[in-house]
């Protein structure tokens, strides 16, 4: 008398395509998730005008900060040798000191727009890790007569 096996070798190779499937979503969501949240939190910085930092600037102590606002016509401090660049950013009154160790940027100059990105030390000063100008724009509207 013959005994009939059931056929489970298709179901048990659709199991582990099912398992093969299921660890490859799961990776991908995971990878997704990771990238999500590193990315959102590595980048996070306050972006405030001068007055807005210099009303802020106990709180944000140690706090990653950008910064807008105007190079003032304080004196600026450019060492070559050591590429330390120390000058003042304000708008009416108000004055942050600034201090950046790199490249000089090569728009920079006094009553240049600037953005600075960096943290406020407990003396006060912004100590930068990115500096950059903002360019005029060129591309302004041209007024016409209306006649």
């Amino acid at each position: 008398m013959k005994t009939y096996q059931p056929v489970v070798e298709g179901v048990e190779d659709m199991s582990k395509q099912h398992i093969k499937l299921s660890i490859g979503a799961a990776v991908v969501v995971a990878a997704i998730a990771y990238l999500m949240f590193s990315g959102t939190t590595g980048s996070t910085a306050y972006f405030l005008t001068v007055p807005e930092l210099h009303q802020r600037i106990l709180t944000l102590q140690g706090e990653p900060v950008r910064v807008a606002g105007k190079v003032t016509t304080d004196p600026i401090h450019w060492d070559v040798q050591n590429l330390s660049l120390a000058f003042s950013i304000g708008e009416g009154t108000i004055r942050i000191p600034v201090s950046y160790r790199g490249v000089k940027p090569d728009m920079f100059q006094a009553g240049a727009d600037v953005i600075v990105e960096g943290k406020i030390g407990q003396d006060g000063i912004l100590v930068a890790s990115t500096l950059m100008t903002s360019c005029p724009s060129k591309y302004q509207e041209e007024k016409r007569s209306t006649s």
